[in-house]
């Protein structure tokens, strides 16, 4: 107890505080046939300038390390949602292992379904810092890649992952668009033209 007290207020010196650039968050989630995992690692400096928008300095350094812990895990349960073609993703059960520097957790999901076509990711943790930007990489099912979620896309985007099919149907469209258009065109030709005869 001693020593977490020492750690916490080691925590939050404002040299510490301030010293180090609070200002990004990665998290990395992987689905599998056989099931999912985001791990998440923050900066610690992120995690305690959050917390004091809601707690006093005095009532953190006096929470024992589990009720801290917990509080973290909180926080990030209540800042995250992520769906996979119209499925939410539950935070449930995870771990978090506390550090000086970086805090990071682990969530064990369960598996999702192999034809993934969009994820929705809406992560606005730690927007109260001002300027914080979060990575958010992926792989689903083999399909990799990362986004950043920043102040400019309001911590939100729309993840495409059948690009080819995207790509597809934006020509289908222009396709038929061009059709239309040249539908129109030959109809005010023959109009025109019957106008013109009569």
């Amino acid at each position: 107890m001693k020593n977490m007290i020492i750690g916490l207020m080691f925590l939050f010196s404002p040299f510490l505080m301030w010293s180090h650039n609070p200002l990004s968050a990665s998290y990395y989630f992987e689905v599998t046939e056989n099931a999912s995992l985001l791990s998440i690692s923050l900066s610690q400096d992120a995690i305690n300038k959050v917390l004091l928008t809601t707690y006093t300095k005095a009532e953190l350094e006096e929470m024992n390390q589990k009720n801290f812990e917990e509080l973290i895990v909180k926080y990030i349960k209540s800042h995250f949602k992520v769906i996979l073609d119209d499925v939410a993703v539950e935070l449930k059960k995870g771990g978090i292992k506390l550090g000086s520097h970086q805090t990071d957790l682990k969530f064990v999901l369960p598996p999702y379904a192999q034809d993934i076509d969009e994820i929705v990711v809406d992560i606005p943790a730690f927007k109260e810092n001002g300027k914080h930007q979060t990575i958010f990489s992926y792989n689903i099912n083999g399909k990799t890649n990362k986004v950043i979620l920043s102040e400019l896309n309001n911590y939100k985007v729309t993840i495409e992952l059948n690009e080819k099919e995207a790509i597809i149907k934006n020509h289908q469209l222009w396709y038929y668009s061009g059709i239309a258009i040249l539908l129109v065109i030959t109809l005010l030709f023959f109009r025109k033209r019957l106008t013109k005869e009569k």
